[in-house]
């Protein structure tokens, strides 16, 4: 037999702390990004094949901000790869009005995660604004 839950008796409406609320919820997400990163680092491994190979993935003969541009591109082609596949409602504009609503209602440590997400998605210098980006036309 299946019970439904009662609702709590009318009283007091409890005070919702949104700094603690904040807190606990961006640590969980921060503990699935750490989730996310440890498998892309088995992914870095798998397709390096040996560890003695992964100093190759850090392009040392390139300048550090042109890797990590090519990795930023690299994570954009990934999840419009993803959104073709899945259809996710997921694009900077999006983003940037879930980072207005968490900051207006003070989930600071949210809203500044999302506003670095958003940032994946948008072109960073103006040579590229040639680079077609997800969500533009083509």
């Amino acid at each position: 037999m299946t019970t439904t839950p009662h609702p709590p008796a009318a009283g007091p409406v409890p005070v919702l702390d949104v700094t603690a609320v904040d807190a606990q919820l961006h640590a969980r997400n921060l503990r699935s990004a750490a989730v996310i990163a440890g498998v892309l680092d088995a992914g870095l491994l798998n397709h390096a094949g040996r560890p003695d190979r992964l100093p190759a993935a850090l392009f040392p003969d390139v300048p550090e901000d042109a890797v990590q541009a090519i990795w930023n591109m690299a994570l954009v082609v990934g999840i419009w790869a993803g959104k073709a596949m899945l259809r996710p409602q997921w694009d900077p504009t999006t983003l940037d009005r879930f980072r207005t609503a968490l900051d207006e209602a003070g989930y600071t440590a949210m809203g500044g995660s999302v506003t670095t997400a958003a940032q994946c998605g948008r072109r960073q210098h103006p040579a590229d604004e040639d680079l077609l980006l997800w969500g533009d036309d083509q």
